[in-house]
């Protein structure tokens, strides 16, 4: 049988396993960078706890962290305890699957943290943000778990944004520009999501048996874009708080964020944040870039940087509601027609001073 061949987050993938996830097809003639292999172990193999890069401090039921790093001369072994462990090399994900009977959890864990882990071993930055297109550029939104991205996503996606990424963002920069990749047609969406945005249930499946949260194709939302897109800004989400007077658009309100602010505030949402801080010195994947030398933690955080002086970061803030998100889409589209100039306020802060910044709030973080 031929192999899949999908774009995921600017990689061309092929793999003999087949998604359930809604994927993006290659284009014909596209030569593939990363292969994806699943194969099936009676027993996961033994590692000495000095190759052990970290361990999450989230526990299953059996006392175990469960997400697990370990880096061995073949590449790097990303573990979740009693279901399989992925290893990453440059250009190949192969996945061991310990229990059959978990094989949901291929895609789960594929399309989460390992894909995630592999795009900053690349040398890119894997925001926990979703991201439209307005105007042929990708627009952001960050926020904690419950801090209303899926809603925020999916309603503009309703409203006429196309999707570019639902979970993960995966953001590069290039001679000033930031540049947002397309992740994948899915979008995540609890039961009361989907009636709102799209109707029915059409019998979506859950993304994990333990969540509410359904796999939704974003077809069934709105449109999809599939390209790479340079970044006009990034919104940290916030709500109103409970018991603050609620409104319509005089409630809305878009704030800029100081640099140093706005280079933590991107530390905080990596998608991988934990795991990433608890191993500065892993280097890059394949050593393509410059700073691979400097270790990962340091790459990353010179990475982020640049997209903070090249990318305006804004506070969001609107009232939580269903009826006000007319009233916050109007805010952002006012927001995205201001002047570039007006926008700029980060970009032409010296490096060092948002590095030391930042470094100055991650500290308070700790």
């Amino acid at each position: 049988m031929p192999p899949y061949r999908h774009v995921l987050y600017g990689f061309c993938l092929e793999t003999d396993y087949c998604f359930r996830t809604p994927m993006t097809a290659a284009p014909p003639g596209r030569a593939h960078d990363l292969q994806f292999l699943l194969v099936r172990v009676a027993e996961p193999q033994k590692f000495e706890p000095v190759t052990c890069l970290f361990q999450s401090a989230e526990k299953n039921r059996f006392g175990e962290s469960s997400v697990q790093g370990y880096a061995l001369p073949t590449g790097i072994v990303m573990r979740f305890p009693r279901v399989a462990d992925f290893w990453l090399c440059p250009g190949k994900i192969r996945c061991e699957l310990h229990d059959p009977s978990l094989e949901f959890m291929v895609e789960v864990c594929l399309l989460g943290h390992v894909m995630a882990y592999y795009l900053e071993l690349s040398g890119l930055a894997a925001l926990h943000a979703g991201a439209v297109v307005h105007g042929e550029k990708a627009v952001l939104f960050a926020a904690d778990r419950t801090g209303g991205k899926s809603t925020m996503v999916a309603s503009l996606v309703k409203e006429g944004f196309p999707l570019l990424a639902d979970d993960i963002s995966a953001l590069t920069a290039h001679d000033g520009t930031v540049y947002c990749r397309h992740g994948f047609p899915q979008m995540k969406l609890t039961p009361e999501q989907v009636e709102r945005f799209v109707g029915d249930f059409d019998d979506f499946p859950l993304v994990h048996p333990s969540f509410a949260k359904l796999s939704v194709p974003a077809s069934r939302v709105g449109e999809v874009q599939s390209t790479t897109l340079p970044v006009a800004c990034i919104y940290l989400l916030e709500r109103c708080l409970p018991g603050k007077p609620a409104g319509g658009a005089e409630r809305v309100r878009i704030e800029p964020v100081a640099a140093g602010e706005a280079m933590i505030q991107l530390v905080r949402h990596a998608f991988l944040v934990q795991l990433l801080d608890a191993h500065a010195d892993c280097r890059l994947l394949g050593q393509a870039h410059s700073s691979a030398k400097q270790g990962l933690k340091a790459s990353r955080f010179h990475l982020l940087a640049r997209i903070t002086q090249s990318v305006p970061v804004k506070r969001l803030c609107y009232p939580s509601g269903y009826e006000y998100l007319p009233a916050v889409h109007r805010a952002i589209e006012a927001d995205l027609a201001k002047p570039a100039a007006d926008a700029s306020v980060n970009r032409h802060k010296n490096e060092d001073v948002v590095l030391a910044s930042a470094s100055r709030w991650e500290s308070a973080l700790r």
